[in-house]
């Protein structure tokens, strides 16, 4: 492996990461936190310098070459890391949150998690808050495949960074150079931004901070809200809607975005956008006559709450209108169970994805035939397309991978004292990037121990980077030259 050019590559991300730092400084500076106050200074201008340094010396160190397979793990497992340490030295630096805290909070932020460590969130300043929302935004469509968009050198061998972080068992291209497809993605992924900034601004009358706050979590499916009650806090249904309808936008594979202007029936015919509206219109379903039978009096309320959790955990964004933690054990299993469903392949969504759900329920089904016809042939497909031997086994490994880190760190973290309930919630909201658990960590995540949130900041890294990129870094035949 050229370490070197891993070196130069996280060093370049790096240096850009520091001078998206400047966002935040100047909403601090609009909102009088003060020009060269001690808290800019602080808070901002000093991890930005140690940011962009640290960068510019690993440039220095490394070089710019040909990124092979192993480089492209390298660099997008390990930028990620860095890019999550590095982002959490405003939390330092304000003296907001502590060193575990704020690596925590950053993750969380960077993969797009949303769960928190904070508390009394009224009280943080905004351009903090504003960071903690805008990491998300970054990091939905994803960190390297910003800088793939952005800047040549990442786009001559941008197809081995691509296929680390691009999310699903099938990294699908627009066009055929990976730059391009790249900058089409993140152009739409920019658009349904503005858009939802609009409807929330001026349609839903939102404040405009809250406005900018809430979509910069929206679509990324991140979950972060300035406010300590969540989305819940704002009491206003329209909001909610508005929301909703972008959080199930962000839970689609965003080549279908691209397809509604060249070919909607695209859209509509495919098999995996389908059963992504299956599930969630069952789970809406359930949950909602769950709250209307035990409850709410009212069908409008029921639906309301139970629709748009639903919306929220399937899309793994993790916003929360109310307490579903204390709602019915029904209700609960089902939210339980959209945890490791998760969005679509390509989407900004997290977990399992539907996809590869799909395709497992129909392997299944295949083998249940066999059983019963063992000398016929049969080919197993997506729509009308066929499943390669190497993509099924590459998603019944992926399976078999994410049940194990779960059972592995639930157990480790029922060992350090969480319930059951709280150790396997923790779990599956944080490997599925979904933010919000059950039990001890419904609200937040501050309560945990030191320990275990180093465990579950395992999660959410391994999580956003579908578990292989990472793990592939933890055997020894990678680093071997």
């Amino acid at each position: 492996m050229d370490k070197e050019v891993v070196f130069g590559s996280i060093g370049t991300i790096l240096k850009y990461l520091g001078i998206l730092m400047v966002v935040p400084l100047c909403v601090g500076v609009w909102y009088g936190e003060g020009i060269l106050s001690q808290f800019i200074i602080m808070t901002w201008i000093v991890p930005l310098v140690i940011t962009i340094t640290s960068g510019v010396i690993l440039e220095w160190i490394g070089t710019q070459g040909e990124i092979k397979r192993r480089e492209g793990f390298a660099i997008v497992a390990l930028g990620w890391l860095f890019v999550a340490i590095f982002g959490s030295l405003p939390f330092i630096f304000s003296a907001t949150l502590g060193p575990i805290d704020a690596f925590f909070e950053s993750m969380s932020g960077f993969s797009t998690t949303g769960a928190t460590v904070m508390l009394n969130l009224e009280q943080v300043d905004r351009s903090l808050l504003l960071w903690r929302s805008f990491t998300q935004w970054i990091g939905g469509m994803g960190v390297i495949l910003l800088f793939i968009a952005i800047f040549p050198a990442f786009g001559i061998s941008g197809s081995q960074l691509f296929d680390r972080e691009f999310p699903g068992p099938m990294s699908e291209r627009i066009r055929p150079r990976v730059q391009k497809t790249a900058r089409m993605l993140w152009s739409i992924y920019l658009l349904l931004t503005c858009a939802e900034i609009i409807a929330l601004f001026y349609v839903a009358k939102l404040p405009l901070y809250d406005s900018l706050c809430t979509t910069f979590a929206t679509m990324p499916t991140g979950g972060f809200s300035p406010l300590t009650e969540n989305i819940g806090g704002y009491m206003n249904p329209l909001a909610e809607l508005i929301i909703a309808v972008f959080m199930f936008l962000a839970g689609m594979n965003f080549i279908l975005h691209y397809s509604l202007i060249r070919n909607p029936r695209r859209v509509i015919a495919n098999k995996e956008f389908q059963v992504y509206c299956v599930f969630i219109l069952i789970a809406v379903i359930l949950i909602t006559g769950d709250l209307y039978v035990h409850h709410f009096d009212s069908l409008q309320e029921a639906f309301r709450y139970g629709g748009f959790q639903a919306i929220s955990i399937m899309t793994t964004t993790g916003f929360t209108t109310a307490n579903y933690d204390a709602w019915g054990d029904l209700s609960k299993m089902v939210i339980f169970a959209l945890m490791f469903i998760g969005g679509c392949g390509g989407s900004t969504g997290g977990s399992i994805k539907v996809v590869r759900i799909y395709v497992l329920l129909k392997y299944s089904m295949q083998r249940i035939r066999h059983i019963l016809y063992p000398h016929a042939i049969f080919v197993l497909k997506t729509g009308k397309k066929p499943i390669s031997e190497d993509i099924l086994q590459g998603i019944i490994a992926f399976f078999i991978a994410y049940v194990l880190i779960f059972v592995v760190c639930s157990i480790l973290m029922a060992a350090m004292g969480l319930d059951i309930v709280s150790a396997t919630s923790s779990v599956a909201a944080t490997l599925g990037n979904v933010g919000p658990g059950f039990g001890f960590v419904f609200l937040n995540y501050a309560e945990v121990p030191a320990m275990g949130k180093l465990i579950l900041s395992f999660c959410m890294w391994a999580g956003r980077l579908e578990l292989f990129t990472v793990l592939v870094l933890l055997t020894p035949a990678f680093w071997r030259v």
